[in-house]
């Protein structure tokens, strides 16, 4: 592999990708899927993070997140120059030592007595063993009989051939365990964001939220975006629904008013545009009030234009 320089980011997400991937392996999915998100925090262009985080996403069944971080992986390697098998070599875990021959059996030494035993089947004829054979079965199954004749009473079946006497029977304190059903494994929900990237001031998420509920529209957060690269505030992805409509959107909430003007330009009456050194995912509409920021990466009709108003009216 070409060994490239690493800043600290990039390896504060190698670091964690090796973490994720190792839970992975334990089947810690949740665990895997939250060291993911906060590499691709750390290093937002870092393709591995992509890859390995689609193969946690196609494991959890949501595989159009999977299938859209393979893409972005793709498109990342391809531009930092990484081959294929770079991308998609899956990390195997180490393999389990091979068990150690054990030494062969030493034989010991045949007793003179049993060598003399053996003699003197050996000579006798065949049908004479197999009577003897026949006569010692019959007389330890006998003693067994009594045996248990004496614990459980006289009714027992002496038939040393009859078979069913054998046969367990299930008492009226005997207790089957019924088979335990094993329940389909459910898709957990998408991890969603720190505490830190819903809190601000004057608005936080949870004022976005009360906002669009006023309009019949939930909001459901999801994880962190890795479609931004440069802002301070930590973006991430929120899908309102109304009835059979539904919208996509992606919300940086910064600490306090003046805080946005960091990450953009702003000015009353225009669209805000992100400043240089920053990238945003394709949209259809950029929304802003005071320190909240909403990326529109889809919201078509109806539910678009009513989530954008209550937006603009947050603190009217």
């Amino acid at each position: 592999m070409t060994q490239r320089p690493e800043r600290l980011p990039q390896r504060l997400a190698v670091t964690k990708n090796a973490e994720a991937m190792d839970l992975f392996r334990k089947g810690k999915l949740q665990e895997a899927l939250r060291a993911l998100n906060e590499a691709i925090y750390s290093a937002p262009n870092y393709p591995h993070s992509y890859a390995n985080r689609a193969l946690v996403f196609e494991r959890l069944g949501m595989f159009p997140q999977a299938e859209g971080d393979r893409e972005r992986a793709r498109r990342l390697a391809l531009s930092a120059g990484y081959s294929e098998e770079e991308l998609t070599a899956p990390a195997a875990p180490a393999a389990p030592a091979a068990p150690r021959p054990r030494p062969p059996a030493r034989q010991r030494p045949s007793s003179s007595f049993a060598q003399r035993t053996r003699s003197r089947v050996a000579g006798l004829p065949e049908t004479v063993v197999v009577c003897f054979g026949v006569l010692g079965v019959a007389a330890t199954v006998a003693g067994i009989f009594f045996v248990v004749s004496a614990l459980r009473g006289p009714d027992i079946n002496l038939n040393i051939f009859d078979f069913e006497s054998f046969q367990g029977e299930s008492g009226p304190d005997t207790i089957t365990a019924a088979p335990t059903a094993v329940p389909d494994t459910p898709t957990p929900p998408p991890a969603t964001p720190p505490p830190e990237a819903l809190a601000g001031t004057p608005f936080s998420f949870s004022n976005l939220q009360s906002a669009w509920q006023a309009k019949g529209i939930t909001a459901t957060p999801g994880s962190l975006s890795g479609a931004f690269t440069g802002f301070v505030a930590k973006p991430f992805d929120v899908r309102l629904t109304r009835g059979g409509d539904s919208a996509a959107l992606s919300v940086l909430v910064y600490p306090n008013r003046d805080a946005p003007k960091e990450d953009w330009n702003l000015s009353a009456g225009s669209r805000p545009s992100p400043k240089p050194g920053r990238s945003i995912p394709a949209n259809d509409s950029i929304w802003w009030n005071t320190n909240v920021i909403v990326v529109a990466r889809s919201a078509p009709g109806d539910i678009g234009r009513d989530a954008l108003a209550a937006v603009l009216a947050l603190g009217g």
